[in-house]
């Protein structure tokens, strides 16, 4: 039986996950879809809702195969009940980021102990990696969910010698290739091998059973998509996996030393807390080793990969909480509150240096400073309290709920942020000029955001289709620009279609393409509205002359 004392306790981090999972929604339908990623993505699902067609993605009418399905399905799903809005497209990240605390609890539960599963889903959730791209359209944190399972279900397996959780790891990985592809194979079995070599049970990590449903997973959407798109397999497995992770070829290269900062400060403050605390956790048994390896084999893996940004190292961050719950017992937190202290008067202290001022745009230096402001009180405050406190759930905490604090302290500067990067408010000024026969050409110019509030497709003017960040389409430029009713047209036919009279048009050009801008004032458009990085002109043909 659990005292009186031990049932308050819980009850006071029961509270504090109910906090913690509220405060991560807030503003998650208010903020404006962002470019590219956000827009893009938003898109592709509107046009899955739109169109009813669950197998082939889709972004301007144009198939989008640079990811698979499972993420815009989700999305496109929630759109048809609550329609195309920021909110539908962000809650399966939100949806999934809680799913994988989920995971973390029952795991923590089960291996180390009731009141350390509460930790450790609090823990994960007041990550800000975990919370940011809780909050995000990307893809990163279904990834790191189905990554999740595969990997707690293969050390059940090793554990237990139960190849039941094989057959779950290998369903888990198959939905997560169908989210991000072959990466969801390579990085569950990287933690689990050398584990299970350790552990003397690398069989474990094989079965029939969970190879067939594996395939059983992923066949039927590969057969349906290469009826439709022949050349699918070879863009994925060739284009999209092996010149991603060995050449730099889609330009998001780095230092092997890049993760670092982005592991150290996105699993703050508990990477401090648990190099802090590595003494206690180290000295348990192999919970300890599973844990490290599933810390350090996906760093090193994304490390020597070509290709490097912030939110791949997502599905490394269940385990860091994990070992924050292992070193419950006998946590320390006085590291990793001198650190919250420290940074907290950094950000209070930045607003007041020069170079603060020195923000572009101009806009933002406000909502910044506002932000770094709130920021700063919170970390400092939870950083003294936590330094204070002599009870670890109290100290715990407040060096929890600062970081889930942040989207609603720092709301103002995020949708100033936001609504810099989005064409939401560009769209509604162009709003009162379309009709249902308006066309909406962009000349060099598509954004996700922008196809998403016109709700439309969008003429491309382009040398390349680099304007719709699809390698895919980038690589096939010539066929769907040759295609009769495809949006997607050649440099030339924006000339041509300056002749046609008399249907209303709109064409849109980049306020640093001056050249374009020249030529339709020069036909006489008329300017009709600016964006924060795009003019509007209406246009429609030339001016017919007056008989004698």
């Amino acid at each position: 039986m659990l005292s009186c004392r031990a049932l308050r306790s819980t009850l006071l981090l029961k509270v504090s996950l109910l906090v913690c999972v509220a405060a991560i929604a807030i503003h998650l339908g208010g903020l404006p879809l962002i470019d590219t990623d956000e827009g893009r993505n938003a898109e592709v699902a509107r046009e899955m809702a739109e169109t009813n067609d669950y197998v082939v993605p889709r972004l301007n009418t144009v198939p989008y195969l640079d990811k698979p399905i499972v993420y815009f399905a989700a999305q496109a799903a929630l759109m048809e009940v609550l329609g195309p809005t920021e909110l539908a497209a962000r809650l399966p990240a939100y949806f999934f980021t809680l799913a994988t605390a989920a995971l973390i609890f029952w795991f923590a539960r089960r291996r180390i102990g009731e009141e350390e599963a509460w930790v450790a889903a609090i823990a994960y959730l007041a990550m800000p990696l975990t919370m940011a791209f809780a909050r995000v359209v990307i893809f990163d944190s279904t990834l790191a969910f189905f990554i999740a399972v595969a990997i707690v279900a293969f050390h059940e397996a090793i554990e237990l010698r139960d190849r039941r959780w094989t057959a779950l790891a290998w369903a888990a990985i198959g939905f997560g290739v169908l989210t991000k592809g072959p990466v969801a194979i390579a990085v569950p079995l990287l933690v689990a091998l050398p584990y299970a070599i350790w552990r003397k049970a690398a069989p474990m990590l094989w079965s029939v059973a969970g190879l067939m449903i594996f395939a059983a997973v992923v066949t039927p959407w590969v057969w349906a998509i290469s009826r439709v798109v022949p050349d699918f397999l070879y863009y994925v497995l060739v284009t999209e996996t092996v010149a991603r992770l060995t050449s730099e070829e889609m330009m998001r290269s780095g230092p092997p030393w890049y993760f670092l900062p982005y592991f150290v400060a996105g699993a703050a403050p508990w990477t401090v807390a648990v190099v802090a605390n590595w003494r206690d956790w180290s000295r348990r048994d192999g919970r300890s080793v599973f844990l490290l390896l599933w810390v350090l084999v996906p760093l090193v893996f994304f490390s020597l990969s070509e290709s490097k940004r912030a939110q791949y190292i997502l599905p490394v961050m269940p385990a860091v909480a994990l070992l924050v719950a292992l070193s419950w017992q006998t946590f320390r937190p006085r590291a990793a509150a001198v650190a919250m202290a420290l940074f907290g008067a950094v950000l209070l202290v930045g607003p007041s240096l020069p170079q603060f001022s020195r923000i572009k745009p101009a806009a933002l230096v406000e909502p910044a400073r506002s932000a770094s402001r709130g920021y700063g009180l919170v970390f400092l405050a939870g950083g003294a309290v936590a330094l204070a406190s002599r009870d670890r759930r109290t100290a715990f905490l407040s060096l929890a709920l600062p970081v889930v604090a942040m989207p609603a302290i720092g709301g103002p500067f995020l949708y100033a942020l936001s609504e810099r990067r989005s064409q939401r408010s560009f769209v509604a000024e162009l709003a009162p000029h379309l009709s249902a026969q308006t066309e909406v050409i962009g000349v060099e110019m598509f954004t996700g955001s922008l196809a998403f509030y016109l709700q439309r497709p969008i003429i491309l003017v382009t040398a390349d289709a680099s304007e719709l960040t699809s390698n895919y389409i980038v690589r096939r430029y010539q066929r769907f620009s040759g295609q009769p009713g495809v949006p997607v047209k050649p440099l030339p036919w924006f000339a041509q279609s300056l002749e046609r009279c008399c249907d209303p048009r709109i064409y849109l050009v980049r306020d640093d393409d001056p050249h374009h801008q020249d030529h339709l004032e020069s036909r006489g458009a008329r300017l009709l509205a600016t964006g924060t990085h795009y003019f509007a002109y209406a246009y429609s043909g030339p001016q017919r002359r007056r008989s004698p």
